[in-house]
């Protein structure tokens, strides 16, 4: 069951889903004995390189790749222990999730792209493209079968019906060829389509044959017989190549039927989807598939058409991963190809891509190409939305405003249950009206084709045609009558919806009338601010220069205390520690100069919040001056819009009118027939005709001119709700902005705040500078009297050195005096010493005692 979305007007960026096949070897790599370079763990592929593509040659290269599927197709498992994957695991991972995108109202594709003979026609297709049927079978033949089978699911509730349509094409030597247009019986002419693009629409083909169809066996019955008209070739590489490339397309219509009030059922267009179903031809270098001649033209034009192809899948990446790339438009328009792909490659569909490979080191540089476009791929993000009538969903959305209505009335409060049943009855009304309008425009159409008939008719066939008109005239004025009713009903809603509007207006007036009190009260504390900020600025300057007389009244300090250690002559310790203050004093001069610079910078980001406050009260003036201007064009669209809308009711009553005469005329003329008559009354018939060919074309003139009105006024609704919604962005940008005030506003009172911090830190400062000062004067006068003091002691201790010097001096003289007196008693004991030698030793120890008593004296 499709999942039913609500918000189905927005879109959805979905990126591109890239899975990867590896198909097994083929009799050639087999007996080419041909190493296998591949490996696969989990959704990650590992590429190994063999660069002399010799099977003896050692690998030396490896890439890693990561998808979001990997399929592992070889007999034998792949590292994470997998078994091979068949046919219906490739489906339910990558061709289910289609079909609900395509009941959901997406549009969907999935390619598959890959070298010649790797596995993609088998894949989309499946083993004999001619007998798509049983295990074997491909996506295509797969899907188309769950889709017939949720259709019946979904249309066994009851609430809707979808219709089924089917195309098949080729792009062949870059011309597109319908393969299920009408052929003489066995032939394979070619039948070309032009392909173009609508502003609205997107990309068409103009001319295809689209076969509505019920069952699956009509959809294999066209996929066959386009089969046997699409261009294949056998070559070196594959025994059945495919020469063109190959687009299966699936059209999805849904048909809605409600229940009115008076049990009339009522049907409406719904949800559409369109879906992709691509078998690309394999890319392969002639060298290797050998061809010539024409299959060498098709491989040309193969090969360009996916290069280009390449091209738009790595600009598009690019232009994904980079906001600034240089690539503005990929080149669509450049191959056939890429400009059908337009909407399945950075448009509106989810599309997924399977590249299908070889393992074989035989085919090492095209599976390295393939593999390299497939990671590129996947890097691609679409832009969804689902494809559905704005009419039709605006009625979807009342059922199901009305239905979550009667689930909030079950156990409520009997008042708010009443107001409810209020709304939903006007809601019901709404819808009836809408779907009433729909349908008498269907009803409308066919009476048209059925008067177009009866003018061509015979006279039997007129009378048949007649009745049916009768009948038709009949509904139609029932239709008529229940879209009176329902434009009573919708007139009420309108003036309910205008009282509601006049109630909105005044309560955006008082709500501009508050932000324009709000603003001026803004503005004048930004004025008191901003003169509080002027003041503040006035002190901080003041003080900045009481700050740096202080400096300079401490640079004469200092200097008077350099004077002073130079000049004293004070000991060691006194020296160091007047150095240590001059240290300090430095110091302070270095930190009060950095002050001064923060000051400034504060300063200058005060100035520029002052400009900033200025721009932003430009940028305010300016917005209210476009708001005013936008009211000025709604009111004038609005007064547009009324007139378009009388004029359109007046054309639509004019045409009804006209019918019912030409209806009644063609009635009185039937009953007046006879039959002696009749030959007359022929020839006055042939001459009503054409009349009435000349009535109905004036008819179908006016009906034009009605949908030409119609259009425009829907234009002209819709021109008004963009400007409805880009006055409500502007309203939204205003309150932006004064949120954007408001917290500048806050910035400029905190960093007021900041500055009222700053400068009473200043203050501070200042306080303790000047304790310092004081400190620093009463240290230097102590140091004045300690230098006096130091000088009175140190003459006292030069005298005290001076007396000590002089008794020192004393003493000396009389120690050499006794020394002279010794030396001659010396002098006088050695000749007294050689006369005793002479004379004997007897006195010798008494001579001896006297040496020694004179060496100590000298000593001493």
């Amino acid at each position: 069951m499709p999942v039913q979305n609500k918000s189905t007007c927005a879109t959805v960026e979905d990126r591109i889903k890239v899975a990867v096949r590896v198909r097994p070897l083929n009799s050639r790599e087999t007996t080419g004995g041909w190493p296998l370079i591949l490996k696969k763990k989990r959704n990650c592929v590992t590429l190994t390189a063999n660069n002399t593509l010799h099977r003896d040659n050692a690998t030396k290269d490896k890439n890693k790749f990561q998808f979001d599927h990997v399929f592992w197709s070889l007999e034998s498992p792949d590292e994470s222990g997998g078994e091979p994957v068949g046919q219906a695991e490739v489906y339910a991972t990558i061709g289910r999730p289609l079909v609900a995108h395509a009941f959901n109202g997406f549009n969907s594709c999935l390619f598959a792209y890959g070298q010649t003979g790797s596995g993609k026609t088998y894949t989309m297709m499946g083993a004999d493209p001619n007998a798509i049927g049983g295990a074997d079978a491909g996506v295509t033949p797969r899907l188309c079968l769950e889709l017939f089978q949720m259709r019946e699911r979904i249309e066994a509730e009851g609430h809707s019906k979808w219709s089924v349509e089917v195309g098949y094409i080729e792009v062949y030597n870059e011309r597109v060829s319908d393969l299920l247009a009408k052929r003489k019986k066995g032939s394979k002419e070619e039948v070309f389509v032009d392909v173009r693009e609508h502003p609205t629409r997107g990309v068409f083909i103009e001319g295809q044959e689209l076969r509505e169809v019920s069952s699956l066996d009509e959809v294999l019955g066209l996929i066959e017989a386009g089969n046997r008209v699409r261009h294949t070739a056998a070559t070196k590489m594959n025994d059945r190549s495919s020469r063109s490339h190959a687009i299966f397309m699936l059209l999805l219509r849904e048909e809605r039927s409600m229940q009115t009030a008076t049990g009339q059922t009522i049907t409406t267009a719904g949800k559409n989807s369109r879906m992709n179903l691509v078998d690309l031809a394999g890319s392969e270098r002639v060298a290797q598939s050998e061809v010539v001649g024409q299959q060498f033209s098709e491989a040309r034009h193969i090969n360009l058409s996916l290069t280009t192809l390449g091209r738009v899948i790595d600009m598009l990446a690019d232009m994904t991963k980079n906001k600034d790339s240089q690539w503005s438009m990929p080149p669509y328009r450049e191959s056939k190809l890429t400009f059908l792909l337009k909407d399945s490659l950075g448009g509106n569909s989810k599309t997924f891509m399977i590249a299908t490979v070889s393992p074989s080191a035989m085919n090492y540089e095209e599976t390295l190409s393939t593999l390299r476009y497939a990671s590129r791929a996947r890097d691609i993000v679409n832009v969804t939305k689902v494809n559905e009538n704005p009419r039709a969903l605006r009625i979807r959305e009342l059922e199901e405003q009305m239905e979550q209505m009667r689930k909030d009335i079950q156990g409520k409060d009997p008042a708010y249950v009443a107001e409810l049943e209020e709304k939903l009855r006007l809601l019901e009304a709404e819808a009836q009206k809408r779907a009433a309008d729909l349908q008498a425009l269907e009803r409308e159409r066919e009476k048209n084709e059925i008067h177009e008939k009866m003018l061509r008719a015979t006279e039997a066939e007129r009378q048949e045609l007649l009745s049916r008109a009768g009948a038709l005239e009949r509904q139609v004025e029932e239709s008529r009558r229940q879209a009176e009713y329902h434009e009573r009903a919708n007139q009420r809603l309108k003036e309910e919806h205008a009282q509601r509007e006049r109630e909105l207006l005044e309560q955006m007036r008082r709500r501009e009338d508050e932000m324009e009190r709000i603003r001026r009260r803004k503005e004048a504390e930004v004025m008191s601010g901003q003169e509080q900020l002027r003041k503040t600025m006035e002190d901080l300057e003041r003080e900045r220069r009481d700050r740096e007389e202080a400096l300079r009244v401490l640079g004469v300090w200092k200097e008077e205390l350099n004077a002073a250690l130079s000049d004293s002559r004070q000991s060691q310790e006194q020296r160091e520690e007047l150095e240590r203050q001059n240290a300090q004093l430095a110091d302070r001069m270095r930190q009060l100069e950095s002050e001064r610079e923060a000051q400034q910078r504060l300063l200058h980001e005060l100035e520029l919040l002052r400009d900033e406050h200025e721009s932003l009260q430009r940028a305010v003036m300016l917005l209210r001056t476009e708001v005013e201007e936008m009211d000025q064009r709604h009111d004038r669209t609005t007064y547009h819009l009324l007139a378009v809308m009388e004029l359109h009711a007046e054309c639509y009553e004019a045409v009804l009118a006209r019918l019912g005469v030409e209806h009644e005329h063609q009635l009185n003329q039937n009953a007046q027939w006879d039959a002696d008559e009749r030959a007359a009354l022929e020839r006055r018939n042939e001459e009503g005709l054409a009349e009435r060919d000349s009535a109905l074309s004036a008819l179908q003139e006016a009906l034009a001119e009605c949908q030409r009105r119609l259009d425009e006024s829907e234009t002209a609704e819709e021109k008004l709700r963009v400007a409805y919604e880009a006055l409500e962005k502007e309203k939204g940008g205003i309150y932006e902005n004064m949120k954007l005030l408001q917290q500048a506003k806050t910035e400029v009172e905190q960093s007021l705040e900041a500055v009222t911090s700053e400068r009473d830190e200043l203050r501070e400062n200042l306080l303790s500078l000047k304790k310092d000062y004081d400190f620093v004067v009463k240290s230097c006068a102590r140091l004045r009297v300690d230098m006096s003091l130091a000088d009175l002691e140190h003459q006292d201790e030069l005298a005290r050195l001076r007396i000590d010097r002089d008794a020192i001096t004393a003493e000396l003289r009389r120690a050499f005096g006794k020394l002279n007196a010794s030396e001659v008693r010396l002098k006088y004991l050695r000749s007294l010493c050689k006369s005793a030698r002479l004379g004997g030793s007897a006195e010798s120890g008494e001579d001896y005692q006297v040496t020694r008593s004179v060496l100590a004296m000298r000593k001493t």
